[in-house]
């Protein structure tokens, strides 16, 4: 399954053009492409200035633009598309923030990057709804 990682740098975000510039690189992510091949897609909001950093976006912020990745996904493509597409968050996700992510409406999943070097962090991530 493809997957297409989109995000805004920390530049990008204080200036306030994180949609801007997300919802640019889903338009030119998906464009030409049928709502079947849309709807095949993982996309990953991994915002640049959260990776690797130990920053995350708040639970809220992801909502926020997770949900306007699968608008947008809705007026380009249509609602097969934006119903089928899996809409992921990363940018150091880690055990102790995975619950609040995941409980978001539109979060379909976790891209778990460094945490996923550390087996014990790792565990207690992918069995975060067990405690």
């Amino acid at each position: 399954t493809p997957i297409v990682c989109v995000g805004e740098t920390l530049e990008e975000r204080q200036q306030g053009r994180t949609a801007e510039k997300v919802l640019g690189q889903v338009r030119a992510a998906i464009a030409g492409r049928s709502a079947e091949v849309v709807a095949g897609l993982v996309i990953a909001y991994e915002p640049i200035w959260a990776i690797g950093t130990g920053m995350t976006a708040s639970a809220g912020d992801a909502q926020a633009v997770i949900g306007a990745i699968r608008a947008e996904v809705l007026s380009h493509i249509g609602p097969k598309a934006a119903q089928g597409v899996r809409i992921q968050y990363g940018g150091s996700v880690k055990a102790s923030n995975i619950a609040e992510i995941m409980a978001q409406p539109d979060v379909d999943g976790a891209l778990v990057g460094g945490a996923s070097l550390d087996p014990a962090e790792f565990a207690r991530i992918v069995q975060y709804r067990l405690h």
